[in-house]
């Protein structure tokens, strides 16, 4: 997992989150794996835990930006999600321009 730290100081953490349905899954079992998943998403939406959610077009699969204050709820979220088992996923971990250009700007000090 990720560092609680990985932000340099920010309280929340953010993670892009890629996933994408395994291929082999049939479309009888993703008839009603996907309405589960969606109310799932929903209602971390409406709790603050997704920040944004895009469908990748032409893929079985989405992206997500997920805002969490550490990185058990960022593996609890994930391994909630009625997919888990059924799908791959790519996490970035992200951090804003500016605390970026200050972990930058006390790098080069040294």
């Amino acid at each position: 997992m990720v560092p609680q730290n990985i932000l340099l100081g920010d309280k929340r953490m953010k993670f892009l989150i890629i996933q994408r349905v395994r291929s082999e899954v049939p479309i009888e079992k993703l008839a009603t794996l996907m309405p589960a998943q969606f109310k799932y998403l929903d209602e971390l939406e409406s709790k603050g835990k997704i920040e944004t959610y895009y469908h990748l077009i032409g893929q079985q699969g989405h992206m997500i930006i997920a805002d969490v204050s550490s990185d058990e709820e960022l593996s609890r979220l994930i391994s909630e999600d009625p997919l888990f088992f059924h799908s791959e996923r790519e996490i970035y971990p992200l951090t804003t321009r500016e605390t970026h250009k200050r972990y930058l700007k006390e790098l080069l000090k040294h």
